[in-house]
This record gives structure tokens, sequence and C-alpha cells, in this order.
């Protein structure tokens, strides 16, 4: 798009900053959108800025991070940080409670206000809740220019499920950099275990959450043990005590202390995907899971439940076998032999040119962040009826 020189400043929140998914996505973005003029500066809605990837590469690449906790105060500073930077395009990543922060954006004139929904918020919700995001989802829908979601089932659950009728609504699915994923680890997997040569390692990956369900990982292992076939579980991404004193006690319960692994957080999980035979991921509440995406863009099988997101996913790329989401252990011991005998039979390179011609590539993904932030950078504050009503998605968009 034409009609706009220099930099263009865009202010990015979110909740916190660790190894999810969505800081990683973030974070392998930001080099295409700082070659092309963008400069993104970031607010973290918690504490303390965590340790994940996102912020070293914000700041790399000319921009800013800001701890903001929402606190007594936080109107205030987050109110003077927009009148500090007068970021053209305010982008926030929190679900339902975007709608307040964009509301925030309005007032301080902000003409382009995006937000972005990255999960499918499909769960129980009491009344409070439910007031709460009637609240938050009204000022979304008043002072949003733009809504995203990383996959059809997240407007669905998380805005509304006639968000195809809402002509500032797209899906821009995550983009993947597979280089980073082809990067070697130092470790050698199955030494770093103590695996033998005849084992099944079984990867999985994601932050510990109630919702990721990582204590399923042992009673899957125990069923594969029934089934004659020895097995590891290693579990990578951030812990938490609670959860992880989970996964243990399930693990000394089945008699399988020994065989499951908790890593923590790792910046070479690409290396040791790919040493892994298949990739459980037993979460129940998903957008468009990375922790499915990744090992499928390397040729690792992998077994998920039965999420709108992983059945999106597996309908465009092979080597997702699906199961119910309240599947036995038993269930998810048979989808891992079938996924493990798919590891086995796909060689990397061809899951990669598969890949790389599949709408999850990160150049479609910047390509539509850029049409974006340009739209609105050229835009006064007066204007953004008439650009909102023009506007209309790109090719490379899924409605």
């Amino acid at each position: 798009m034409t009609g706009y020189a220099g930099r263009l400043r865009v202010l990015r929140v979110v909740g916190e900053l660790n190894f999810g998914g969505t800081e990683v996505r973030t974070a392998e973005l930001l080099p295409r959108l700082s070659a092309a003029g963008v400069e993104v500066h970031l607010v973290t809605l918690s504490d303390e800025v965590g340790p994940g990837p996102l912020a070293d590469v914000v700041i790399r690449h000319g921009g800013t991070v800001t701890a903001l906790p929402l606190d007594l105060r936080f109107a205030v500073r987050f109110l003077r940080l927009i009148g500090q930077l007068r970021p053209d395009v305010l982008h926030v990543d929190c679900a339902n409670f975007s709608g307040v922060l964009l509301a925030f954006g309005a007032l301080r004139g902000v003409s382009g206000r995006v937000a972005h929904f990255r999960g499918d918020d499909n769960q129980h919700r009491n009344p409070r809740r439910r007031a709460y995001r009637w609240i938050s989802g009204r000022l979304l829908r008043f002072f949003a220019t733009d809504i995203l979601g990383v996959s059809p089932s997240s407007l669905t659950f998380g805005y509304d499920p006639a968000w195809p009728d809402d002509p500032r609504c797209r899906v821009v699915l995550n983009g993947l950099d597979l280089d980073r994923l082809r990067r070697p680890s130092s470790d050698d997997l199955r030494a770093l275990i103590g695996a033998g040569a005849a084992d099944l390692v079984c990867v999985t990956v994601g932050r510990a959450s109630p919702d990721k369900r990582r204590w399923l990982l042992p009673p899957i292992l125990a069923a594969l043990r029934d089934r004659g076939v020895q097995a590891h579980a290693v579990l990578v991404g951030p812990g938490d005590r609670a959860d992880d004193d989970r996964v243990r006690a399930a693990a000394v319960a089945a008699g399988l202390g020994d065989r499951v692994h908790l890593l923590g957080p790792r910046d070479d999980v690409g290396g040791l995907l790919r040493q892994a035979d298949v990739v459980v991921h037993p979460s129940r509440l998903e957008g468009l899971p990375g922790g499915v995406l990744e090992p499928v863009a390397l040729g690792v099988g992998t077994v998920a439940a039965d999420l709108p997101g992983v059945r999106f996913i597996g309908e465009r790329l092979p080597g997702v076998t699906i199961v119910d989401v309240e599947a036995a252990p038993q269930v998810w011991a048979r989808a891992v032999g079938a996924a493990a005998a798919y590891t086995a039979t796909t060689a990397a390179s061809v899951a990669a040119e598969r890949f790389t011609r599949s709408v999850f590539a990160i150049d479609t993904a910047a390509s539509i962040y850029l049409e974006i932030y340009r739209r609105w950078a050229s835009v006064r504050p007066g204007q953004e009826r008439a650009s909102r009503e023009s506007s209309r998605p790109p090719v490379g968009s899924e409605r």
C-alpha cells in the first residue's frame, strides 16, 4: 500500500511474556515487520517481564518493553504511555479484555485498534464471567477497527459465532518460521533421558496449566507398556509447581517415575522435536496449537485432542492423529502407535516442502499484518469509519 512514508509505530499488548505460542509467533514475525519499517513497542500486563523470547527481539529491533500490571494505577499509566509513544496502531492480544484497552486507545486518538483472539474460549462461564465478557465484548465491538483470530474457531468461540458477517473480522493464521525449527539442539535427547534404542520417545511442548492436561502423559505411557511398548515422555515448556507435582505423582502411580522427564523451557524446541518418535498434545483448550503445527512441519507424527484448531491443521497437513477429548489412555496409546508409524515413514525434507507451500508459511502472516498496519498509519483519527468500511481482507486470509 502506498501513501505512507517513514517508520510505522505499533503498540502491542500481551498478557505476559513467557515461552508461550503467542510470544514465539510474535517474535518470529518481528524481523520481517522491522525490515518493512514497522517499530513494535510491547506492553505486558504482568508484574515482570518473563524469560520468553519476545522481549529481546523487540529491543533488538528498536522497540521497548514495558511491564504494566493490572493494578489501581494501570489506566493512568497506560494512557500516559500511549500519549508518549503516539502509536499508529494499538494491537491487543487479550481476548475480550482487549475491548477495555482499545477504548483507552480511542480516547487517546489511536486510529488503528486491533483485537486479536488466540484461543477458543469455549469453557463453562459462571455469571460473573458472563457479565465481564458481555461488557468487554461491547467495548470491543464499538472500539475495534480490526478483529483477528488465529483460526475460525477462535473467532467463533472467542468473539461471535456470526463473525463472518462482521467486515472487520478475518482469520490470520499463525505463521511458523521453519528455519527456527531446523536449528539443532546441543543435546542428544535419548542420551539426556536415558532412553534405550528401542524405546519410544514421546514429546509434548506447552506451558504448564490445567487445560494442557500434561498429567495424561504417564497413563498413556502405562497403556503403551500394556501393549508391549516401552516409552519415555518428555515435557518441554515453562513449569508450574502444582502442575509439575501432579505430573510426577501420576508417573509414580503408574510405576514410571524414571520415564517421565520435565525439561522446562528450552530455546531448542525444534532440535528436540526432530529427535522425537511422536508428539502427544493432550490439551483441551487451543486456538491454532503450535504444539501440533510445529512437529507436523518437521514430519513428526502428532496425536492431539479433537479441537477445532487441531482439525483445522489436520485438514491442511498430514501427520495429525485426532482422538476424542475425553478418550481413555488406551485410545491415546493406539493413536500414538499410528503417529509413530507416520514419523518413521516421512522424510523431513518432504514435510518441510509441503509446509512451505501451505497457508501456515510465515510470510503470508507478515503480509497481512503489514496491510493492516499501513492502512491505519495513513489514516487520521477522524477517518476511521470510512477506512473501515472500504477495507477488505487481503488475499491469503480465510473467512
